[in-house]
């Protein structure tokens, strides 16, 4: 007999299914987060019994439901705020629920070992910053994933792993926004010890969990002032002046932390006072002064000026916030430049690679020379093409330009190549490529990010930051220096030691002139090419 109940409703194969449609009004947004855009699917599989099919589809229904509605809320503003402090104390009350709902009879052990498992190395560390790759020992604690960008990054994950609308819908709550992402990632931070101590319970252990007490008493907060939000602010910078990728990626950090910073007052209802305490409580053991003065203060003077000379705050709380820098003591006698046992330590791990095969033992092989005989910046060498390399009537250049990625100052710029570069085999090697991309695999379309705040990574960006972890393994791994911009400033100094003009050491190098009088007259490719055949080969010996 078929299962009478709405929605669900028997398999021919045995077991059951259910269909939910996604309204279209959250389609979009729905599919971002949960990667299912026209209809949600449950399937339950043959011999579960009807009561535990019944229940199943119930709590799978509020979940997708709540999933709507509170997508609903946070585009239409609506929902019930949260103070920070009541966010750790809904997280609480979610602790407890999850528990209970498992520890009656949790099952084998070793379900919750890889529940805590994926939890840390398929959700949380794939979403690890290029810093902590490049020196792991830094950070034993895995700070970086409190961090707001890797916050955001693994909110829906988790959000699931914890059954969080099932949650709230046992509450009967729909949360704005930000009060939904304050409380996922305070669940985030307890989602490992409610599966630690589900574990215990499965072993048998039914020891008093002291964790419940730890949580602070949920109490009603105060509700954000009206007028545009801190991300609202941020989003309109975005759309109106459209600032390159990179610079979006590491500002929404800033915005997504001040936006719980000061859910409660708005963007206008920042004072300076409040704007000069919250910069200078973000200097940290792990992030610097400097930092935060060239990034998060940054960021949000720019915005925020931006904003009150379009008349949508009143004021800008941050023009007059200042952050002192400690002058850095400088050991190294060589500063940010290579020495020269690390630079020939990378150029040989670099020959090792005698016939590379794919795009990384590409970018291992030649990126690191073409950086060493020419000081560009790492991004713009990682996203060379095969038809960025041309023949000038027997002058072979590399020409660098937005049409292959981004170049910081947006003019394309030829710089030739040195003659051992060429010596080495390049040239042969690009012409196998024509026109394609040759340190990242172009075969397919990139995907593009539809979101204006959330840019795509490049693929050319992947590969710099993975060539710095392989060059931090070679034992280059002063924390002092970057792995890939040390060529940097190595080649800088070597052009000033044998007496390169400073003008055509910024030309090649693609720095700014100095003075107004040195942005005339351009130096040609053929005068660049006739100062690097004066730079040396390096010598591995």
């Amino acid at each position: 007999m078929a299962l009478r109940m709405v929605g669900l409703v028997r398999a021919k194969g045995g077991g059951f299914t259910a269909r939910k449609s996604i309204p279209v009004d959250v389609r979009d947004e729905y599919a971002r987060l949960y990667k299912v855009r026209w209809e949600a699917q449950l399937r339950i599989p043959e011999g579960t019994p009807t009561p535990f099919a019944k229940s199943q589809y119930s709590e799978w229904l509020a979940e997708i439901e709540t999933r709507i509605a509170t997508l609903r809320a946070q585009r239409n503003g609506e929902g019930q705020p949260l103070t920070r402090l009541n966010a750790l104390a809904l997280a609480g009350r979610w602790y407890v629920w999850f528990v209970k709902q498992h520890e009656s009879n949790p099952g084998p052990a070793k379900y919750w070992r890889e529940f805590g498992d994926h939890l840390v190395w398929d959700v949380i560390y794939p979403e690890a910053p290029d810093s902590y790759h490049e020196a792991p020992k830094a950070d034993p604690q895995w700070e970086w994933a409190k961090e707001p960008g890797v916050r955001e990054a693994v909110r829906p994950q988790v959000a699931e792993l914890a059954r969080v609308a099932t949650f709230l819908a046992n509450e009967g709550m729909v949360l704005n926004a930000s009060a939904y992402a304050s409380f996922v990632d305070a669940v985030s931070d307890n989602l490992l010890p409610a599966v630690s101590v589900l574990e215990k319970r499965a072993g048998g252990d039914y020891s008093h969990d002291d964790n419940p007490q730890t949580f602070p008493a949920f109490s009603d907060g105060p509700v954000r002032s009206s007028g545009v939000s801190c991300w609202e602010l941020f989003e309109a910078f975005v759309l109106a002046t459209k600032p390159k990728p990179n610079t979006v990626s590491r500002w929404r950090a800033v915005f997504l932390e001040m936006q719980r910073e000061f859910n409660d007052v708005g963007a206008d209802g920042i004072t300076e006072d409040a704007a000069r305490k919250w910069v200078h409580g973000l200097i940290t053991e792990k992030r610097t002064a400097i930092t935060v003065r060239e990034i998060w203060l940054s960021a949000s003077r720019r915005v925020f000026g931006w904003a009150r000379e379009h008349k949508r705050i009143h004021q800008n709380p941050f023009k007059e916030v200042k952050v002192d820098v400690p002058r850095s003591v400088q050991t190294r006698e060589d500063g940010r430049s290579f020495t020269t046992a690390e630079a020939s330590t990378i150029l040989k791990a670099s020959l090792s690679y005698e016939k590379p095969t794919t795009p990384t033992e590409r970018a291992r092989r030649w990126v690191p020379w073409l950086c060493a005989y020419s000081g560009a910046r790492p991004g713009e060498i990682a996203q060379l093409r095969g038809s960025d390399i041309e023949d000038r009537k027997g002058l072979y250049v590399m020409k660098l330009t937005p049409d292959a990625g981004t170049i910081k100052t947006s003019k394309t710029r030829v710089v030739p190549l040195h003659e051992h570069i060429i010596a080495q085999g390049f040239v042969e090697m690009v012409k196998r490529f024509q026109k394609g991309a040759l340190f990242y695999n172009d075969s397919t379309p990139q995907q593009v990010s539809a979101d204006p705040l959330k840019p795509s990574r490049d693929r050319a960006d992947t590969a710099r930051a993975h060539l710095g972890t392989w060059v931090r393994g070679l034992g280059v791994d002063d924390p002092n220096i970057s792995p890939n911009h040390a060529w940097r400033h190595t080649f800088k100094r070597i052009a000033d030691e044998i007496g390169m003009p400073e003008k055509m050491n910024d030309a090649i190098t693609g720095h700014t002139q100095a003075t107004e009088g040195r942005k005339y007259g351009a130096p040609t490719v053929a005068a660049m090419a006739a100062a690097l055949a004066k730079f040396p080969r390096y010598k591995l010996d």
